[in-house]
């Protein structure tokens, strides 16, 4: 069943949490539980490698209100100055989901049909 989705990307679509990445952008006071939580920590490895031989798989959110949640307004700045929007995409399938991300598959790329939001924020 395909879902309708909001998620953070660069024009290649790949997100922001990557390794020595993310400490670029991160605001120290954002909610901890949402900085130790991993998309290994939603899907096993083995489960995640199953899906990836099939689909695009990556982290969003179900709304464009909760991509605000998830990313403080300083967040929000620098990921903007580093060339990072927000887009709604339809997402084949939801592998997993938890208070603050679901992890999705999508056929396509992420690239493809989305749709680009402004970001909001005040700094």
């Amino acid at each position: 069943m395909s879902t309708t989705c909001y998620r953070v990307q660069d024009d290649e679509g790949r997100g922001p949490w990557r390794p020595g990445f993310s400490r670029t952008w991160i605001d120290e006071s954002a909610p901890v539980d949402r900085l130790r939580e991993t998309i290994f920590d939603l899907v096993h490895p083995n489960l995640l490698r199953q899906f990836a031989s099939t689909y695009h798989v990556g982290s969003a959110c179900r709304t464009r209100a909760a991509i605000d949640q998830w990313f403080t307004p300083i967040e929000r700045a620098r990921l903007e100055a580093r060339g990072y929007h927000v887009v709604r995409l339809v997402a084949d399938v939801v592998i997993a989901e938890s208070d603050w991300q679901v992890v999705i598959g999508r056929a396509r790329p992420f690239t493809e049909g989305a749709t680009r939001f402004r970001w909001n924020f005040r700094v």
